[in-house]
């Protein structure tokens, strides 16, 4: 096999190197001279040359952009992963400090997941999973962001709300999550979990938003645990 004779193939059918020989002929030419017939043919080899480089362009932003999905999404939930997420905040820090925006980050755990995956097996944690990444989507605005952390952590962005509609909304998340039942062969797995919140603006950066958010989700946690314990009732 002749490497250099291929190599010199592919060479010659690349864009750049379709441009290479136009942009050779193109400064050997004596304008003068041209007739008519010519200066279509070369036009005609331009046009050419320049939809194959779009073409080309075209097809590696295609595979750019796919790459970038993959790299940025769960494949459990198809939601965001956590490089996704930490983009989408740093993103909206960023806009927050230039047009004084703001917005909230929600952290869910879910609790009792690890027992999930013992009673029923892995495949009923990853319906599970499946079936609250759903009610999550179906919780959210349309602009809102959700993620999954991994494990059984998850992370909404609600980009634009106040204090008073970030606390609202989180309660109203976390009604529906804990009140929220997935099937599973027969049987109901009753979804339990915690929600946490903070708000940001445009002095936050991403570390102390999350750190919040932490902070305020074990809070509720703690209390959750502690009403269940004493068998009072809860808020969710």
């Amino acid at each position: 096999m002749n490497n250099s004779s291929d190599e010199k193939t592919d060479e010659t059918m690349s864009p750049s190197g379709s441009a290479k020989r136009l942009e050779e002929v193109l400064d050997n030419l004596n304008l003068e001279t041209l007739s008519a017939p010519l200066l279509r043919t070369l036009l005609s080899q331009t046009m050419e040359t320049l939809k194959v480089a779009r073409r080309r362009v075209d097809e590696q932003e295609s595979k750019i952009e796919i790459l970038t999905r993959l790299s940025t999404t769960d494949p459990a939930t198809s939601l965001l992963n956590m490089r996704g997420i930490h983009l989408t905040l740093r993103k909206l820090l960023a806009r927050a400090k230039r047009d004084e925006t703001g917005g909230a980050l929600l952290v869910i755990d879910l609790d009792g997941f690890k027992a999930i995956n013992s009673t029923f097996g892995h495949a009923a944690g990853n319906n599970v999973l499946a079936g609250v990444a759903r009610y999550l989507l179906d919780a959210v605005r349309e602009g809102d962001e959700v993620a999954r952390l991994g494990g059984d952590e998850f992370a909404i962005i609600m980009p634009g709300v106040t204090p008073f509609e970030a606390d609202k909304r989180a309660a109203a998340i976390s009604a529906g999550l804990n009140r929220l039942i997935i099937p599973w062969q027969a049987r109901a797995i009753h979804i339990r979990g915690s929600v946490g919140g903070a708000c940001f603006g445009p002095k936050d950066d991403m570390k102390s938003v999350y750190r919040r958010a932490d902070e305020d989700k074990y809070r509720r946690k703690s209390k959750r645990k502690a009403l269940q314990t004493t068998g009072g009732k809860h808020d969710a």
